[in-house]
């Protein structure tokens, strides 16, 4: 129960200091934006719109949401050593384990608030065109909020051993081209035998955030749903992954000197 207090209280700080940032209020301008776009072409007389509307604003949803989901993993531990708070965290009774698992617990929770404050406004731009809801609709946000988890891990394991414009950086380049990257390393794996080992380590290694990625499925019309061992197998990736990228934090700042 302590614990779950400590991660409770890390992360409140965490979702405060976004506000207090504004990020929010960016995601607030960022859908309102969007609203302003889809009433325009509305107006306008842009009939027939109904597909590509849905698979923009689904691409809308997916980028800044994972933008603003690595963003605000990567600054977490720089600026607080930076700013010199982690001190007298690390002062109480708190582990370095259980400030870590708060603040990624926190990043979590900013992905996701981000990620609904978008998706209400996406759905708001939608509606515009007439699109009606869809339960693959559904199941995309779950999935997605699923891989924002993965993107959370991921960085923030990066800013414990990278510098923070680094660790942004190379969060942000391998996240949106991972799929490149993987197919080019199972190129590299089928042309070199020998050497498949290591490209499907390094494969396994990347975070697959595409395969939590459902807008290509749900921009259509009339699509089925995704079968429920699929999303189960996506679930136990994300808990497998993250708690891999959350070991591997833990061991680099657990030894840093601070």
């Amino acid at each position: 129960m302590k614990k779950l207090l400590i991660w409770k209280a890390l992360a409140r700080g965490v979702v405060l200091e976004s506000v207090r940032r504004k990020d929010i209020w960016v995601v607030a301008i960022l859908g309102l934006l969007t609203i302003l776009s889809a009433g325009a072409l509305g107006f306008f007389g842009f009939s027939g719109l109904e597909l590509f509307a849905k698979d923009l604003g689904l691409t809308v949803l997916s980028v800044f949401s994972t933008i603003l989901a690595t963003l605000a993993s990567c600054r977490m531990l720089p600026d607080e050593i930076k700013n010199r708070t982690l001190y007298p965290l690390l002062a109480r009774p708190v582990s370095r384990f259980d400030f870590l698992f708060g603040k990624f617990l926190g990043a979590i929770a900013v992905s996701w608030i981000s990620f609904a404050l978008l998706a209400v406004m996406v759905a708001i731009a939608l509606f515009t065109f007439g699109v009606t809801f869809e339960m693959i609709l559904l199941q995309y946000a779950i999935c997605k909020m699923m891989g924002l988890v993965l993107v959370c891990a991921f960085s923030l394991a990066l800013s414990t051993y990278l510098t923070r414009a680094a660790a942004t950086t190379l969060s942000l380049v391998l996240l949106f081209g991972s799929s490149m990257i993987l197919r080019g390393l199972t190129m590299a794996a089928l042309g070199s035998p020998d050497m498949a080992w290591l490209y499907t380590s390094v494969s396994n290694l990347l975070p697959q955030v595409g395969l939590f990625d459902l807008g290509s499925r749900a921009a259509n019309l009339n699509w089925t749903l995704v079968p429920a061992w699929v999303v189960l197998a996506l679930t136990g990736y994300m808990t497998i992954y993250s708690a891999a990228m959350l070991t591997l934090s833990w061991a680099k700042f657990r030894r840093r000197a601070i």
